[in-house]
């Protein structure tokens, strides 16, 4: 951090130079002033390990053979633009004047007829009332290079926000702001979130205190341009403007502020206020970073907001599906009961299709609550050989006139038996409900450079609707007489054993399992 109290003088003329440094002394003479640093053209050659001599400075004075330097005019043009360069002249040319205004000269003070003595240089000389009018000594001002370090500060913590878990929230958002807080120089940060109509503190750095209360938007300042999503920064009022001039603020607040809207789904959600006790000159890089800041707190806390309202919807759901599936397996079972009685009283046909329906709603209540279960949806898993348990869940399915065939190679998968099951089953549902009774359906394996490292479940049905090709594994959706989660529950156990499906046609519809590089590789016996 640079507090500006350095006036730098550059050229190669030592009297000059001491009537820079009998100027500045007269303009803020004491041990508050500011200090005079003087350099030749030649210390603003080179690198210099990317620091510049003249980062740090409210002010340059600097003579009309020094500014045509191509080092030195180089240096110039690369400072901030509320940082003056003013230029001692004598003998000035049209062509001298070019010079300087192509160098980024500011203003020049006419050095002729100056005495050649150190004397004479007081309040009411020329260049003291130049550097008077031009300079601000008084503010404090970020750097190039600090702005540089803030940067890199931001671009780490937006790395570490992105990624942050529900519970992590706050405690990584208050410690990026304690981080842009101690590199920036600041008092505080506060982030107010709206609530009900007002803003609330959310969360905030503010080493000594006070803690921040609530407050309404209309005490925030220039709330217009807080609602128009625009950044408002209110520097300090520079000492000895009575009328505080547009740079003026409201007495409750700290000398110096910025304020940065969060938006979300393009609605003001809430403000960051980044504050300074010391009077503070802001630089549009700056604010640009704090903007960042407050952006990447509106992701975070946006994406925390949605997975807390995601979390509260499953809790629900799951509640919701739990007492369903309750109150239905309840007359279910009555059914079920007076069902097994009055086998010998009824058809086998007709006792075949009760029974078929009775295990039908059985297995829907089941797959309710499959869908509605938090976290993982596999338990243990195990080596499970595809072949037989391909086999077992073709026993579950009532399809006398279907046909499975199961091709060799097929191998092994380090998966959950039962949940493996389940979704074979549903794969070989959804080809009989969509391929009709008479379907034929073949499981086989993948094979990627010699590898076995998936299996596919192919049918010689209608295929998959265009319409539907980018939907099938949604909950509800069937092109036919069916509840239309069979294969949302087959794309939830496959996710959950972090594998992919893939679903195509090709002379019918085909679902391609890839097991993936990090699951267990599979067995080609």
């Amino acid at each position: 951090m640079d507090r500006r109290t350095v006036v730098a003088f550059v050229g190669e003329d030592p009297s000059a130079s001491e009537r820079v440094s009998r100027a500045v002394d007269a303009v803020w003479g004491g041990p508050r002033g500011p200090e005079l640093r003087t350099f030749v053209p030649s210390d603003l050659d080179g690198d210099r390990g990317g620091e510049d001599p003249l980062n740090g400075t409210c002010g340059v004075v600097v003579t009309a053979a020094a500014a045509t330097d191509d080092a030195v005019a180089e240096r110039l043009a690369a400072l901030p633009s509320n940082v003056p360069v003013i230029a001692l002249v004598e003998g000035a040319t049209t062509a001298t004047f070019r010079s300087l205004l192509a160098a980024g000269v500011d203003d020049v003070v006419d050095a002729d007829g100056w005495e050649s003595t150190t004397g004479g240089v007081d309040a009411s000389h020329p260049l003291a009332e130049r550097l008077a009018s031009r300079l601000n000594p008084d503010r404090v001002r970020l750097g190039d290079d600090d702005v540089a370090r803030l940067a890199d500060v931001l671009l780490d913590a937006g790395t570490t926000l992105m990624s942050t878990r529900t519970d992590e929230v706050g405690t990584k958002i208050e410690w990026t702001m304690q981080n842009v807080g101690e590199h920036a120089k600041l008092d505080r940060i506060v982030c107010y979130r709206e609530d009900d109509g007002q803003f609330v503190p959310a969360y905030g750095w503010y080493p000594n205190g006070p803690e921040p209360e609530s407050r309404p938007f209309e005490e925030f300042p220039d709330p217009e341009q807080l609602s128009m999503f625009g950044n408002v920064a209110r520097g300090s009022v520079p000492p000895g403007d009575a009328d505080g001039g547009g740079d003026e603020i409201r007495s409750a607040e700290p000398p110096a502020t910025v304020h940065v809207p969060l938006v979300v789904d393009w609605e003001l959600s809430g403000v960051v206020a980044f504050e300074s006790d010391d009077p503070r000159a802001w630089t549009d890089d700056e604010v640009g970073l704090y903007r960042t800041l407050g952006d990447l707190i509106a992701h975070t806390t946006a994406r925390n907001d949605r997975r807390k309202a995601l979390r509260r919807q499953a809790e629900q759901l799951e509640q919701f599906s739990a007492v369903v599936s309750h109150d239905l397996r309840n007359p279910l079972n009555v059914i079920s009961g007076y069902l097994s009685l009055s086998e010998d009283e009824l058809t086998p046909a007709r006792y075949d299709a009760m029974s078929g329906a009775v295990d039908r709603m059985e297995t829907l209540i089941d797959d309710l609550l499959m869908l509605a279960r938090r976290g993982e949806a596999i338990g243990e898993t195990e080596p499970v050989p595809i072949a037989a348990v391909a086999e077992e869940a073709w026993g579950s399915v009532r399809a006398p006139d279907a046909t499975l065939t199961v091709t060799e190679g097929i191998g092994r998968v380090e998966a959950d038996p039962g949940r493996l099951r389940q979704a074979l089953e549903n794969l070989f549902r959804n080809a009989i409900d969509h391929g009709g009774s008479e379907v034929s359906i073949e499981v086989g394996p993948l094979t990627t450079d010699g590898r076995v490292g998936g299996m596919y479940v192919a049918d010689d049905g209608p295929g998959i609707p265009v319409e539907l090709a980018d939907a099938v594994f949604d909950s509800g959706v069937s092109s036919a007489d069916s509840s239309g989660i069979g294969l949302a529950i087959v794309d939830r156990i496959v996710d959950a054993h972090e594998w992919d499906i893939e679903a195509r046609n090709d002379d019918g519809a085909v679902f391609e399992l890839t097991f993936g590089a990090d699951a267990t590789p599979v067995a080609s016996t």
